[in-house]
């Protein structure tokens, strides 16, 4: 892999500049970050000088990165905005190649801010430095012990590590996602984060053609306000698209969102309706909103893409499965019509008064073993994609740890799109809690599943158009 980002993420020795014996200070926060994790060489820059113990061990504190005898592959900047521009020349003078600058106070604010940035990239360009920055968080992978994030993991939760990867323009988004994502199941889902702020040098572009490179890496989530190098990443993504899937938010849709991200990262906006129809065009699955990246995630890092858009309902509540079915039509899915076997079968299992035709309800009265067989009933069915399982659990007759079971039973078959939604109180949440925990798709109400479905849908549509085998 050639891509500049890869250096970043391979460097055997680190550099913190700016580095702070404060551990709730951002320098102290990454130096104590990669003294815990980090395999590779440390080094500790500090104008004070002297020594100070990080992660039980003692370090050396240099005075600048220019009295340090070995090499050093990538280095941090972590100081006030207006001492950056000394920092980056030393890094330059010392040979590194790459640097992160998460320092705030630069483009986005204004006109002084402008200038310092503007010299920054004279002394990058003059020695041929790859920048990350700066206003950003950095990097971060926690199978390669690498965490520039200068929050404080009793305030931000870091995930485990896992096959998805994130960038983002804005440091607070990714920040805030993280910590989501830290708490969302298992936790085990960041192969790579990238939060590149200003793209004074490195951009979206390079982003995603790493991460699309990048064989860690299945998911690929973004958050966007701008273009630096429009072109290239609407060129590299329509490639990457094509290997794995790409989906987030891309902002400034509205002229009021526009004037916030100008004054966010120094983002210029473009006409949304073009931008829509390139990103559509690119393969990239567009959400509106935070709470679907979320359900994004959980369906599209667990599930198999549907062969198809024929969906089969199966719940106990006559009313959840009408709005679901609303919601298959508004999600450009089908209702699966079944096979005369499987009609047959069900008709000869269930009492009559069970609707045995697709949204199959089976009333108040169902126990887990009704569940079990109608879910087995239709999960068998060749006409049917995906199937959606909808359970109110206050009913009498069920024992929501038996129906926990038979869901994970089908669900791990990992043959076809499967996916829950419990709607209720205290026993839902339970059930929800426990099969979340295992990384199932399970969500809290009919219309985000069938959300869910309908974006797996529509990427095996993008990638069935395109000549790609499922």
């Amino acid at each position: 892999m050639s891509n500049r980002i890869t250096n970043f993420f391979n460097a055997k020795s680190f550099c913190v500049i700016g580095a702070s014996t404060n551990l709730l200070k951002p320098g102290g926060v990454v130096a104590e970050n990669f003294a815990k994790d980090f395999p590779g060489k440390l080094f500790l820059v500090n104008p004070r000088g002297g020594t100070h113990i990080f992660a039980g061990k003692e370090y050396t504190l240099y005075k600048s990165v220019l009295d340090i005898e070995e090499e050093i592959d990538t280095a941090i900047i972590i100081v006030p905005a207006k001492f950056a521009p000394q920092a980056l020349e030393e890094c330059g003078k010392k040979n590194i190649k790459n640097v992160i600058v998460t320092t705030g106070g630069f483009a986005e604010i204004g006109e002084e801010g402008v200038a310092i940035q503007n010299r920054m990239n004279e002394i990058m360009k003059t020695y041929n430095i790859n920048v990350i920055g700066p206003n950003c968080l950095g990097l971060y992978s926690p199978a390669l012990g690498y965490d520039t994030m200068f929050l404080p993991t009793s305030k931000l939760k870091r995930p485990k590590p896992g096959n998805v990867s994130i960038f983002t323009q804005s440091g607070a988004f990714g920040a805030a996602f993280i910590d989501q994502l830290a708490r969302l199941g298992s936790g085990n889902w960041i192969a790579r984060f990238i939060s590149y702020g200003n793209a004074s040098d490195i951009n979206e572009a390079d982003c995603i053609e790493y991460l699309g490179e990048d064989e860690d890496t299945k998911m690929i989530l973004v958050y966007l306000e701008d273009f630096k190098n429009g072109r290239k990443f609407m060129r590299t993504l329509r490639e990457v698209s094509l290997k794995k899937p790409v989906l987030g938010i891309k902002a400034n849709r509205t002229e009021a969102g526009a004037k916030a991200g100008a004054s966010h990262t120094a983002a210029l906006s473009s006409n949304d309706a073009i931008v829509d129809d390139l990103l559509q065009e690119a393969g990239f699955q567009r959400v509106i909103t935070w709470d679907e990246l979320e359900d994004c995630v959980i369906s599209f890092a667990t599930q198999p893409l549907p062969k198809g858009n024929k969906v089969a309902i199966v719940t106990d509540g006559g009313g959840a499965g009408v709005m679901a079915s609303d919601m298959v039509s508004d999600c450009k899915l089908q209702l699966a019509k079944f096979s005369p076997e499987i009609q047959k079968k069900m008709d000869e299992i269930f009492p009559v008064f069970y609707s045995t035709t697709n949204p199959v309800d089976i009333t108040g009265s169902a126990s887990a073993k009704d569940y079990e067989k109608a879910l087995e009933a239709v999960y068998e069915d060749p006409g049917v994609d995906a199937v959606v399982n909808i359970c109110i659990p206050s009913i009498p007759n069920l024992d929501i740890n038996e129906y926990i079971e038979i869901t994970r039973k089908i669900a791990s078959r990992k043959e076809k799109t499967f996916v829950t939604a419990l709607i209720g109180g205290e026993e839902a949440d339970y059930a929800y809690d426990v099969l979340l925990k295992e990384d199932f798709a399970v969500f809290k109400s009919p219309g985000s599943a069938i959300r869910a479905v309908g974006r797996l849908v529509e990427y095996a549509n993008y990638l069935k158009k395109r000549g790609k085998n499922l």
